[in-house]
């Protein structure tokens, strides 16, 4: 009976990661640094308030952040969904629009500098600024750079032509703007980060954007978001973003819009980026607690197993692991 019933059981995720450790990597992992989570709640981050049932936003892309606008997702409750896996070290938060509550970005910087302050957590903060207007940009990053936690900024910048449920902004123009353009070289000019999120129809014009500034440490957010069933042309536009030295890519988000990547659909997506980039420039992150609705496969401990699954299956040391789940995030965002 133990037999019958233990073959059509399969193993999850997390079970297969652990065991691969066990069998091939023999220093587990004990801790993890994420380069990308969103400690936020309706009341820091009121514009959450209206993707609540109800809500002016319920019914639009926006409503599924329901499920996950309350209660607030804090470095403690980031700790405790990823502590099946591995023990949280550090923690890098990424700008959530908390500007478009307060009218001021700096108020978002000060607030997550405040809860690093008393938690630890996040060690490192990606702000917004207004990068397309450059005039207005640095005097606001002077006053972001006054914040010890403070790395660099996140100008979102995914726009579909064709399916607008993608797009997190205005326009598909941004990175053909002299005056963005001028915005993001204030970034390169202080020596800080900009995290680059695009849609994969954009990753061709991302590399010849990040050329233009090849002392800028740029970091692909989601591996460019790859779609279920366009693997070769994700992957011929992630080979050209990688042939910059000066960008690395945070996997994680994988499938986001079509419903989660399984291990199978994961695998060769992770392996195209860390081919294209090499192990120095990749970096596993959790994108907490947006995953827990646009990656619903399992728990993010599991989905982090399943990276571990994917690198150690095919071969990557212990130093290699390292690298990707923590010590590559820790010095790419100087934590």
């Amino acid at each position: 009976l133990r037999r019958v019933v233990s073959a059509r059981i399969a193993p999850s995720p997390l079970w297969r990661a652990q065991r691969m450790q066990c069998l091939s990597n023999p220093a587990s992992i004990d801790t993890i640094c994420d380069p990308h989570v969103h400690y936020w709640g309706v009341d820091t981050h009121a514009w959450l308030q209206d993707v609540l049932p109800g809500g002016p936003a319920h019914d639009s892309p926006y409503g599924r952040f329901a499920k996950v606008a309350t209660p607030p997702f804090t470095p403690a409750e980031h700790a405790r969904q990823l502590r099946p896996f591995a023990k949280l070290h550090k923690a890098v938060y990424i700008q959530a629009n908390m500007h478009a509550t307060t009218g001021s970005p700096v108020a978002e910087t000060a607030y997550m500098q405040g809860l690093a302050d008393s938690t630890g957590n996040p060690a490192g903060i990606i702000a917004w600024a207004p990068l397309n207007k450059p005039a207005e940009a640095g005097p606001v990053l002077d006053q972001h750079m006054k914040f010890k936690n403070f790395r660099g900024v996140r100008f979102m910048l995914d726009f579909h032509p064709t399916r607008p449920e993608l797009n997190q902004t205005d326009s598909g123009a941004y990175m053909g703007d002299r005056q963005f353009q001028k915005g993001v070289g204030l970034l390169q000019q202080r020596g800080l980060v900009f995290d680059l999120q695009v849609c994969a129809v954009q990753l061709q014009e991302a590399a010849r954007f990040a050329a233009r500034f090849p002392d800028l440490q740029i970091v692909l957010n989601h591996a460019g978001f790859p779609l279920k069933g366009e693997f070769e042309p994700w992957k011929a536009g992630l080979a050209a973003l990688a042939a910059n030295r000066n960008v690395a890519c945070k996997i994680g988000g994988l499938g986001a819009y079509d419903g989660g990547f399984d291990l199978a659909q994961a695998r060769p997506h992770v392996l195209a980026c860390l081919e294209l980039f090499g192990v120095d420039r990749c970096m596993f992150s959790s994108n907490l607690p947006v995953d827990i609705v646009d990656w619903p496969l399992g728990t993010p401990a599991q989905r982090w197993a399943t990276y571990l699954t994917i690198v150690t299956e095919a071969g990557y040391t212990r130093d290699d692991v390292r690298k990707l789940f923590h010590d590559n995030a820790v010095a790419i965002y100087r934590l």
